[in-house]
């Protein structure tokens, strides 16, 4: 399970890009549900999921931007890494399934992000999220 979060082109979604997109792994949607991207749904009546689109433009651009920066300055309390649960494995035996976050990594894709999010606002643009 991945999100791929682009640039649109033209308002279109776009192929990848190095330079305009970036991919969030089942970790790190899971670390950022219960606030940035819960926050962003209250905020815009849109849900980033790992398995639909959602498309952010005009003044969702503002509140994408808001929440990215707040998560960002949250995100600098974490330690350097930790575990996120990120599901139950129900066969053969029943488990919880955690993966190992990296502060670092994470920042970088935040300020990604953010950087994505001001080019759509510069070039009148979309941000798209893509779910598997």
């Amino acid at each position: 399970m991945a999100l791929d979060i682009v640039l649109s082109v033209n308002r279109k979604a776009s192929v990848w890009n190095e330079a305009t997109s970036i991919q969030l792994d089942a970790a790190e949607y899971c670390y950022l549900w219960p606030s940035m991207i819960n926050d962003i749904k209250n905020r815009t009546g849109k849900i980033i999921d790992l398995y639909d689109d959602a498309k952010f433009s005009g003044h969702d651009l503002d509140a994408l931007e808001t929440l990215i920066s707040k998560q960002l300055l949250d995100l600098s309390s974490e330690k350097q890494e930790w575990e996120v649960h990120t599901g139950t494995q129900t066969h053969p035996v029943k488990r919880e399934i955690y993966k190992k976050l990296i502060r670092k990594d994470l920042q970088l894709k935040l300020e990604k992000f953010l950087f994505i999010v001001r080019l759509a606002k510069e070039q009148s643009e979309m941000v798209i999220c893509l779910g598997d």
